[in-house]
């Protein structure tokens, strides 16, 4: 059963509900009033014929224009190690030496054996005038005594024996003949021998082939080395290449040696066109771009932008890109008809920095909303701002 604090309550209650009810059947009706339909202000501007220079940005990572993977030419064991990696070098600086012990000892006997080598040459050449001598004094006695033979104060013995001398003789003559004969070939030998092995010898040192930064050094003092390892890595950083791959008609646009700017974390850096490839790649027909800047405005590895020039092109139509409207898959762009907006489908072409290119759909006597399109409709009546007053 209710308390009379409960009761009380619930009347109260029921008759400010009352009241309310009261109030709302017994309130005036209001007026409608007729609101002005707001006319959007738009800007807009002439179509116009262009002269315009498109541009094709691409990018890649800056690579050292000159980098090497260097090696021994013959093998060893790592005898020194004179420089190690980050430090700069300078063209002929030696950046790894080999045990040179065998190598000293087999130039050493090549220059024994070219010494001997050109003493027996000289040999030969004075034995051979010394047997020319005694060919021609045994040949004068062996006349001397066939003359004398006919008159028979000589026995045939001891004539015999003077031609069998002069048959020796001859032979000494012919064999130094053919040893002085082959003296230069054999000389050319043992030169040749001799340079190989200096050669061999001052291959024990790696020489930096051009001034640079240590990269990398893949070999330790003890170790033994191959002809076929890699053993010291050398990059010259002093100015950096950009490689890229580029579509036919940019390459067209671009000559070898042009100017171009490069961006680099947005700094704006000159560079110049090193390589371009003619003949396309055959699987993406691409063509290889090499641009090269300064190194000392940027490090190997950044990502790095440019922005290459296309073929100029003359009294185009076109707009500002904020004009057109994209509508499943259609372009359009509202033209102005007096106060009032026509909705016209456009075929748009390339887009040049803020402009786009209108291929059909557009005169370069009209005049289009410049922006803010998406909330305007066909038909639609607006207040024109001309945009070039903006």
């Amino acid at each position: 059963m209710l308390s009379i604090k409960s009761r009380r309550q619930i009347a109260v209650l029921a008759a400010l509900f009352g009241l309310a009810i009261l109030l709302l059947l017994t309130a005036p009706e209001k007026n409608p009033e007729l609101q002005q339909a707001v006319v959007p202000v738009v800007q807009v501007s002439a179509v116009g014929l262009h002269d315009l220079v498109p541009t094709e940005t691409v990018s890649g990572r800056l690579e050292p224009t000159r980098k090497a993977a260097l090696h021994f030419e013959l093998p060893g064991q790592v005898y020194a190690r004179p420089v190690e990696p980050g430090q700069v070098v300078q063209q002929g600086e030696s950046l790894l030496m080999l045990s040179s012990g065998d190598y000293e000892d087999a130039l050493a006997e090549a220059e024994a054996q070219l010494a001997q080598e050109t003493r027996n040459i000289q040999r030969d050449r004075e034995l051979l005038k010394l047997s020319r001598n005694n060919y021609a004094l045994q040949k004068n006695d062996l006349d001397r005594l066939a003359k004398l033979g006919e008159d028979s104060l000589v026995s045939k013995s001891r004539l015999d024996e003077t031609r069998i001398k002069l048959i020796q003789l001859e032979s000494n003559v012919a064999q130094l003949k053919s040893s002085v004969a082959s003296a230069e070939s054999r000389l050319a030998l043992k030169e040749a021998a001799r340079n190989r092995a200096a050669r061999n010898l001052e291959r024990t040192q790696l020489p930096a082939p051009f001034a640079g930064t240590v990269n990398a050094v893949h070999a330790q003092i003890g170790d033994y080395v191959t002809p076929a390892r890699v053993v010291v890595d050398l990059v010259d950083a002093t100015s950096l290449d950009l490689y890229a791959e580029i579509r036919g008609n940019v390459a067209q646009a671009l000559t070898q040696g042009q100017d171009v700017v490069v961006d680099v974390n947005g700094q704006q850096i000159p560079g110049k066109v090193i390589a371009l490839q003619i003949d396309p790649n055959t699987e993406t027909f691409t063509h290889a771009l090499r641009v090269r800047i300064a190194g000392d405005q940027a490090r190997p590895g950044q990502v790095a932008r440019v922005q290459l020039p296309l073929r100029e092109m003359h009294r185009v139509t076109a707009v500002p890109s904020t004009a057109l409207l994209f509508d499943e898959g259609r372009a359009y762009v509202f033209r102005l008809d007096g106060d009032l907006l026509e909705q016209v489908e456009v075929t748009p072409g390339e887009r040049v920095d803020g402009l786009q290119i209108v291929m059909q759909g557009l005169a370069a006597s009209d005049r289009v909303v410049t922006r803010d399109v998406s909330a305007l409709s066909h038909g639609q009546q607006v207040q024109v701002i001309d945009a070039a007053a903006e």
